[in-house]
């Protein structure tokens, strides 16, 4: 045989064993070439905790180099330390401060542990056709859900491999899976304390505004705290002068038409957020109605909590500290992916303004 052909026969020798080689990595040869048991080897794949960082990435990293090729995204980043996880924040096209604020939080956080973050608007066309928002690929670690898009649409962006942190939840008369971490704010206490600092001036007849058909859990738990302070104070909750999304709703109604089906305009009206607050003063004061002295109003998140002068009531939830929270939580999920899933609770204060103070 020539030199050529024998090498040529080498060549192709080498080439099949390679090939057979590769087509046939399991984590019963990935745990015999490294000495290790299999339960051993699948644990680093999972990231449990029980096995040594050390021992997770030399496993993760033989895995690849051998062509092993059902490895999550999350574990390539582990064996990768230096790569940055990849974080997609999803939104809607929602331009208030409150927002802004999470946003530069989750921005500041990241930094910190090496993230690379991209933010997309998910649009109800994106939903309605089960289409994949700009920005998104493969190669994502986490998804951050700013907003609600279903569950279905939820399940198609996290796939197999991809963790999910999310802004709140349904509330609890939806039948939708948790499928992530929760992150929320505060709001039955601070609702309850804005609503008794009304009654303690002297209101009595006092309205829930929330013509947003949101169904979110924390929305509903301001709705509890208002209903609270009117049973510990022994006021009746008239139906009439509640504007609620849930459980009452199924639509979200204009704010014309929310102040329009009340029977009388109240002496208060404890709003579900600041936006509420801001639209509905405007068509009060429209109506020749002046704030507070006619009508108090409250709100909830300061959005304007950098304005020269703010005016409105309202409860500060930390918005800043709620972007930070996510991307610390998602670091801790990444280490614990096998851990239950936890609702963590960010405390709230209310903000005392001239909207519901009277005699200001």
């Amino acid at each position: 045989m020539s030199f050529a052909l024998l090498f040529c026969a080498i060549l192709f020798q080498n080439n099949n064993y390679m090939g057979g080689y590769m087509s046939q990595v399991t984590i019963k040869k990935i745990a015999e070439d490294l000495g290790l048991s299999r339960n051993t080897v699948s644990m680093a794949f999972n990231g449990d905790p029980k096995v040594a960082a050390e021992t997770r990435q030399k496993i993760i990293s033989y895995a690849l180099s051998v062509g092993y090729t059902k490895l999550s995204s999350q574990a390539e980043a582990s064996a990768n330390p230096e790569r940055p996880l990849r974080i997609l924040v999803l939104r809607r096209a929602d331009q208030t401060a409150y927002w802004d604020r999470i946003i530069n939080g989750i921005s500041e956080e990241a930094v910190l542990h090496n993230c690379m973050v991209n933010i997309s608007t998910v649009t109800e066309e994106n939903i309605a056709f089960r289409q994949l928002p700009t920005g998104y690929t493969s190669s994502i670690d986490a998804c951050i859900f700013l907003h609600k898009f279903g569950e279905d649409y939820n399940r198609m962006l996290l796939g197999s491999d991809k963790i999910g942190i999310f802004l709140d939840c349904m509330d609890f008369t939806q039948q939708d899976a948790v499928l992530g971490d929760v992150i929320k704010s505060e709001g039955r206490r601070s609702i309850m304390q804005l609503t008794l600092s009304l009654i303690n001036q002297g209101y009595r007849k006092i309205g829930f505004m929330c013509p947003y058909y949101i169904n979110a859990e924390t929305f509903y738990d301001r709705y509890e705290g208002f209903c609270a302070a009117m049973k510990l104070s022994n006021l009746p909750v008239l139906p009439e002068y509640v504007i609620t999304s849930s459980p009452y709703m199924d639509k979200s109604i204009s704010f014309q038409a929310a102040l329009d089906s009340y029977p009388d305009i109240p002496e208060a009206i404890v709003c579900a957020n600041d936006d509420s607050a801001f639209r509905i003063s405007s068509l009060l004061m429209e109506r020749g109605l002046k704030i507070p002295d006619d009508v108090a109003i409250t709100g909830f998140d300061n959005d304007e909590f950098d304005a020269f002068s703010p005016f409105f009531t309202t409860v500060d939830c930390n918005a800043f500290i709620l972007g930070h929270r996510m991307v610390q939580q998602l670091i801790w999920r990444m280490n614990h992916p096998d851990a239950p899933f936890e609702t963590i609770t960010i405390s709230s204060t209310p903000i005392y303004r001239r909207s519901s103070q009277k005699g200001r």
